[in-house]
């Protein structure tokens, strides 16, 4: 500031030389203001994108896991659909190895059951051992009795039915019926044993051929 007096003096004040800022430098404080506003709303952002990326895993792992429940409870009930398989092929087989006693009826039986675990038959003459001499009707109660309490015994609540019917002089259809409660391998799910449930869920395989 500069004062002028009478006298014709120039004087000049202290504040004269105080420094103002220039604009360049405001202008720099302003960008560095703007760019550390910048960095801190792109760092929330980026937070933002990464709890929504953990989210949707989240998601799609609860989907994979469901899946694999699902496997697993169509691997149990595959296994079990095996064991019935091969258990109604088996008496088909005996039944034709003893065709005579087959065509006759004696390998008609009816276990199936609505619940609980299937009543054998009863057990007769060891047809399995090589020095028994047994007859076409006493190898059909070996039969039956090794089915109904073997074969089926491994299906949970496995039960069965064969039924002859004869047409004419030489055509006999056999039906077979094998029964189990899937249920237990519904609710396994992977575990070594399970507990069956109230209500039984029952699957039959049904197989009918000619001896």
């Amino acid at each position: 500031m500069t004062m002028i007096h009478d006298t014709g003096v120039v004087q000049t004040t202290a504040s004269a030389f105080r420094l103002r800022p220039s604009p360049a430098s405001a202008g720099c404080r302003d960008r560095r203001a703007y760019r550390a506003h910048r960095s801190t709303t792109a760092g929330g952002f980026a937070m933002m994108e990464v709890l929504i990326a953990v989210v949707i895993l989240a998601f799609g792992l609860l989907g994979l896991a469901a899946m694999l429940m699902a496997s697993q409870k169509s691997n149990n009930s595959s296994y079990a659909r095996q064991q019935a398989v091969q258990s109604a092929y088996d008496i088909v087989d005996r039944m034709r190895v003893n065709s005579a006693a087959a065509i006759a009826g004696s390998y008609n039986v009816d276990n199936l059951t609505t619940g609980g675990a299937a009543v054998a038959t009863a057990a007769g003459l060891n047809c399995n051992v090589g020095t028994a001499n047994c007859s076409a009707t006493q190898l059909a109660t070996y039969d039956l009795n090794y089915w109904t309490a073997k074969d089926l015994a491994q299906l949970p609540n496995g039960s069965g039915k064969v039924f002859i019917e004869t047409y004419g002089a030489n055509n006999t259809k056999v039906t077979v019926t094998v029964q189990w409660d899937d249920g237990p391998a519904q609710a396994r799910l992977g575990k070594a044993t399970a507990t069956p449930p109230a209500t039984p869920n029952l699957a039959q395989f049904i197989v009918t051929t000619l001896l």
